[in-house]
């Protein structure tokens, strides 16, 4: 990921040696400049004894002290957590909080409780035909990006999916425009210690996907509503949620936390706000780590995915899309370009060709940038404390 790249530069710039793993070779960070050694590692959810495993080896061999997880082996070391004690530090709450926060269903119920705005929904298990108006949106309540994520028009339509589908785990919700919002944060024992808001004013695959071009916003709401979020779970460390605004209600409404690093990161970086820093900081010294707040109207874009933008919105003759393409806002910052590290820009422009070419052959243009690195809950088993927090949230 572009995020675990500009972790490994950030990180470096501070003064750290950094080691790098992946479960793939065409991994960006994995051919930085500033990489001592890097590794590939089992799959993280199908041989997940073996991950756990291979890191320990690597902790012990390489004397390392922290472990950033990159995505979503973040809900793989919480669920084995107790192994790294004594060992490695992780900036990580427990694995009951993480598989709470990954189900869609669960957030919706969360926010209830919370008086947070969110869509209406119900699993498709659920659904009642004559309470609601269409179209509504289906989507998995465990996925990442845009994946599984379909606007259906008609009843006809929801019983062809429907009919396809395990209607528990999927759920209909209330379709809202699609202005979206997101927040990358790090939170402290119950307390957010810094939180950016951006939103993705681009995306590859151009119809829903990895943002490429961020800017940061002040919206006062959606900070408190990611605070209420952290100090009800007693959360610790990342912590990263989607938003969508209803300009008739004027109301932002959350779907989706994802309790893990994102694309936020270098975003954040570019307001002023060192997340990886802070990661490690609240690990070896936090009573010196304060609250900090972003600067508003920078960001950052991804050069090699914002190619695959343009080219993808070409080829599909949608020349108005363009207008404006070549401006940069002030205070840009691209994630993945540097010229003292270049390698790592050739690789991810690789990937991504390798998405947009093979990608659909394995599923589709962002399933090919997960392979092996995703966390697959039915290699896990349900622990006492992940169904607690069902039953409390009536999530069940």
């Amino acid at each position: 990921m572009m995020y675990s790249l500009d972790t490994i530069r950030i990180l470096h710039r501070d003064g750290h040696e950094v080691y790098a793993a992946d479960s793939v070779r065409m991994s960006a960070g994995l051919y930085s400049r500033y990489v001592k050694k890097y590794f590939i590692h089992p799959p993280i959810s199908e041989k997940s004894d073996e991950f756990i495993d291979f890191l320990l080896k690597v902790v012990d061999e390489y004397k390392i002290d922290v472990i950033i997880p990159g995505f979503e082996d973040a809900f793989v070391m919480s669920y084995y957590l107790d192994r790294f004690e004594g060992k490695a530090k992780l900036l990580l709450s427990d694995y009951s909080k993480l598989a709470f926060l990954h189900d869609k269903y669960s957030v919706s119920k969360l926010a209830e409780s919370l008086g947070i705005p969110s869509p209406r929904t119900v699993l498709l298990k659920d659904f009642d035909q004559s309470s609601w108006l269409f179209p509504v949106v289906i989507k998995p309540r465990r996925n990442r990006g845009a994946i599984g994520i379909k606007v259906l028009n008609s009843i006809d339509e929801l019983k062809k999916v429907a009919s396809t589908v395990n209607a528990e785990e999927y759920m209909v919700q209330q379709l809202l425009p699609k202005v979206q919002f997101c927040t990358t944060g790090i939170a402290y024992n119950g307390q957010l210690m810094g939180n950016v808001i951006y939103r993705n004013i681009r995306e590859y695959p151009e119809d829903g996907g990895f943002g490429t071009y961020r800017l940061t916003y002040d919206i006062p709401e959606i900070d408190d509503y990611v605070e209420k979020i952290v100090r009800e779970l007693n959360y610790t460390g990342y912590i990263c949620t989607d938003f969508l605004y209803d300009e008739k209600s004027n109301m932002y409404y959350i779907t989706d936390i994802n309790p893990r690093m994102s694309p936020g990161v270098y975003v954040a970086y570019a307001a002023g706000l060192n997340l990886p820093k802070m990661y490690v900081d609240l690990l070896e010294k936090p009573e010196m780590v304060h609250p900090q707040k972003p600067k508003i109207g920078v960001g950052s874009y991804t050069s090699p995915l914002e190619l695959g933008w343009f080219l993808a919105v070409l080829f599909k003759g949608k020349f108005k899309k363009l207008k404006g393409f070549f401006k940069r806002d002030k205070g840009m910052l691209d994630d993945v370009w540097d010229i003292r590290d270049p390698l790592p820009f050739f690789v991810m422009f690789g990937s991504m060709l390798f998405s947009a070419v093979v990608g659909p052959l394995v599923g589709g243009q962002q399933e090919s940038y997960y392979l092996g690195c995703l966390y697959e809950r039915k290699y896990f088993s349900d622990t006492v404390a992940l169904e607690e927090l069902q039953r409390k949230y009536r999530a069940v």
